[in-house]
């Protein structure tokens, strides 16, 4: 069961969705699912700047993404992050490219987030408030979460090395307070193969039950989605660039 986009985008950032879905190829999607309702969490590879973006518009769930607080912050927080962090550390990019690209999407950036709702994530104590808008995104508003956990300080790779263990703390926070082993769906995309692919879904608690520490399940959730990689290789022709 897919959600519809447009009832969660403002009107700007959907336009802005339909123009981008016009100039861009949709992507394969293979959903090792039969059914995914609402109120989950889906975990994803950044794939650099492309999953963020192709997820936001070809997936076929609707979801409230999970992003770093520095993009909504001010102009100069927003730049500095895409100048230094992003383009030069992250992508390796050349300063003169990474200084015109980190201009131009640090004054749409705030535009962009907010269409898209995004909730911002913390470093240090804070991380308690993405705990709680996000708290309030399943159970308040029915709406469910996307986060990206790669650890992506030594930039992005295709085969990912590390996840940050966020996402695992919040599940076990919801379930402390609702009681619900809350479902995450693996997803992978590759820009490569333009393709995306769901997996099954994992269960926090149920691991954390059989005596797995967070780093364990974290290591886990990580090789799951690494592994949905084979799934759209298989199914690949690299000599006609289409799935069969």
């Amino acid at each position: 069961m897919s959600h519809d986009f447009s009832k969660q985008d403002g009107p700007i950032f959907g336009f802005l969705k339909k123009i981008l879905r016009f100039f861009l190829r949709k992507p394969y999607i293979l959903n090792l699912n039969e059914e995914i309702s609402n109120q989950v969490m889906f975990i994803s590879n950044h794939s650099a700047v492309s999953g963020p973006l192709m997820l936001s518009l070809f997936f076929p769930y609707a979801f409230i993404p999970w992003g770093t607080y520095e993009m909504t912050e001010g102009f100069k927080v927003r730049f500095k992050y895409l100048f230094v962090t992003l383009y030069q550390q992250k992508l390796k990019y050349p300063k003169p490219i990474a200084f015109f690209l980190a201009c131009f999407f640090a004054l749409l950036a705030k535009m962009l987030y907010k269409g898209a709702k995004l909730i911002p994530t913390y470093p240090d104590v804070r991380l308690m408030k993405t705990f709680r808008k996000s708290e309030k995104e399943l159970v308040n508003l029915k709406r469910s979460l996307l986060i990206f956990p790669e650890d992506s300080e030594q930039g992005y790779h295709d085969i990912m090395e590390n996840y940050h263990p966020g996402f695992i703390a919040f599940s076990l926070y919801f379930y402390q307070k609702h009681g619900i082993d809350l479902p995450i769906y693996p997803v992978y995309y590759s820009k490569k193969m333009n393709g995306i692919v769901i997996g099954k879904p994992l269960f926090v608690q149920s691991m954390r039950d059989q005596g797995l520490s967070r780093k364990e399940i974290a290591s886990i959730c990580l090789t799951e989605t690494n592994d949905l990689r084979q799934e759209l290789i298989n199914r690949y022709n690299p000599k006609k660039k289409t799935f069969t």
